[in-house]
């Protein structure tokens, strides 16, 4: 059986079964052995006690970014940590970010891409703002 066929099988995403196979975790033709363990992570993903267990020797602001980057992309990312570094009172137009993005990263975002992620920026360091006891 193949990846996809697995990834399928399993009801995994099939972008984490190629990541595992990339990390040399299961191989490609998956065996008997590598669908059990696929089977087990299928399992435990989206269930809130696995995660809060799996999730607890990290730091808090980790944590917290894990949360604010959802399922952002690598380019969609770096656009939100754009606007996250920035100078208090610096503006950054969508066009910057998006010439940054493609040369550092040579992927192409639409402009509606980042104004929605400069919308989230803003939300995050609005929330910053409110809650003192919390760092940047």
């Amino acid at each position: 059986m193949n990846l996809k066929e697995a990834a399928e099988l399993v009801d995994i995403p099939n972008s984490i079964v190629e990541r595992l196979h990339k990390d040399g975790m299961i191989d490609d033709p998956v065996s008997d052995h590598d669908l059990k363990g696929l089977a087990i992570i299928a399992f435990v993903r989206g269930r809130i006690w696995y995660l809060r267990r799996f999730l607890a020797p990290l730091p808090k602001s980790y944590k917290q970014k894990i949360i604010e980057e959802g399922g952002l992309s690598r380019a969609e990312r770096y656009a939100l940590s754009c606007y996250l570094n920035a100078e208090e009172g610096e503006r950054i137009s969508a066009e910057d970010v998006i010439q940054r993005v493609q040369y550092h990263l040579k992927v192409r975002l639409t402009k509606k891409q980042v104004v929605k992620i400069r919308a989230t920026a803003y939300d995050i360091r609005r929330n910053r703002r409110s809650n003192p006891t919390q760092k940047p």
